[in-house]
């Protein structure tokens, strides 16, 4: 006799519902009625966002967002923020006087470090200076029985700002890393996650011991395609229309790959722009080299033939 999804216990389904994935859940809810029902559970995108990212755990968060709010926030953060942002609005942008930070970073689905930094951006300290927020200040030795011998391309880290005014987020990790570079002369390796928006690299640097068992510092900085960090007023107006923008939804890990190809893309113009820079340099110093030495002989000879 065949069983027809609709005649199981709600209460089977829901507990069916709670092993699903965020991006499984939602589509599970467009098939029928009664899942689109089951499916909008508060309880349930509650309990998946706080799996998924333990650090909106914290109180300091918690009080932020209702139960009823949690599945507008997975469809915010689970998704990319799209690369092109500018607002098209004449309505000017409302800067947010506080910016939260929540980072997660696991290995093969295990957490080894979590925390909420909530940073004051009213300052004109912070609006003038280079945008930059560490996540990682003197804890390091926690860190060390945590993670043991682990495999850096493994390493997935989470880095969601919150604005706490609008109660709107965006995560800005590539959660996988777009690049594991070994630094030659401390012995440490970096491990590097990317986020490519308005022709603006958000860097988070994953910094591990030379041993690789002890992570050392974990940063966050906004730069342009000559390497310059940008200041915090540019980069809170880009972090703010992200907020805002529209997100790019991929399956199978896809949006990790985009975030990848995007970021050696950001690293190839980077390159060959100090590279054009480079040569222009060598033209003028050989051109104020020639100039020199035309300027040279020129004197010489006149006092040669006085």
């Amino acid at each position: 006799m065949a069983v027809n999804i609709q005649d199981l216990h709600p209460d089977i389904l829901t507990c069916a519902l709670r092993r699903l994935d965020g991006p499984s859940l939602a589509a599970v809810g467009c098939t029928s009625s009664l899942l689109r029902s089951l499916s909008s559970d508060p309880s349930i995108w509650r309990d998946l966002c706080l799996s998924s990212w333990p650090s909106l755990g914290n109180p300091q968060l918690l009080s932020f967002f209702p139960t009823s709010q949690y599945q507008s926030l997975f469809s915010s953060i689970f998704p990319f923020p799209c690369h092109s942002t500018r607002s098209q609005s004449s309505k000017p942008l409302s800067l947010t006087r506080n910016l939260i930070s929540a980072v997660d970073l696991h290995h093969r689905g295990n957490l080894i470090f979590s925390k909420v930094i909530e940073v004051d951006t009213s300052s004109s300290w912070f609006l003038g200076s280079p945008f930059g927020v560490g996540a990682l200040e003197g804890q390091s030795s926690q860190l060390v029985s945590l993670i043991g011998e682990i495999s850096l391309s493994e390493l997935n880290l989470s880095w969601i700002l919150i604005d706490p005014e609008s109660k709107k987020a965006v995560n800005i990790s590539s959660r996988r890393p777009v690049a594991i570079d070994r630094h030659w002369y401390t012995g440490e390796t970096l491990v590097r996650y990317g986020m490519v928006i308005r022709d603006l690299l958000i860097s988070v640097v994953v910094t591990c011991g030379e041993d690789c068992g002890q992570v050392k510092e974990i940063s966050m900085t906004i730069e342009d395609e000559d390497g310059i960090g940008v200041c915090g007023k540019e980069s809170l107006e880009m972090l703010m229309e992200a907020m805002e923008g529209t997100r790019i939804w991929k399956s199978n890990g896809e949006e990790e790959l985009e975030a990848s190809r995007r970021y050696d893309e950001f690293i190839k113009r980077r390159r060959s722009r100090k590279e054009s820079k480079a040569r222009k340099e060598c033209l003028v110093d050989l051109c104020c080299t020639g100039v020199s030495a035309v300027v040279f002989v020129s004197i010489f000879m006149l006092v040669a033939f006085k």
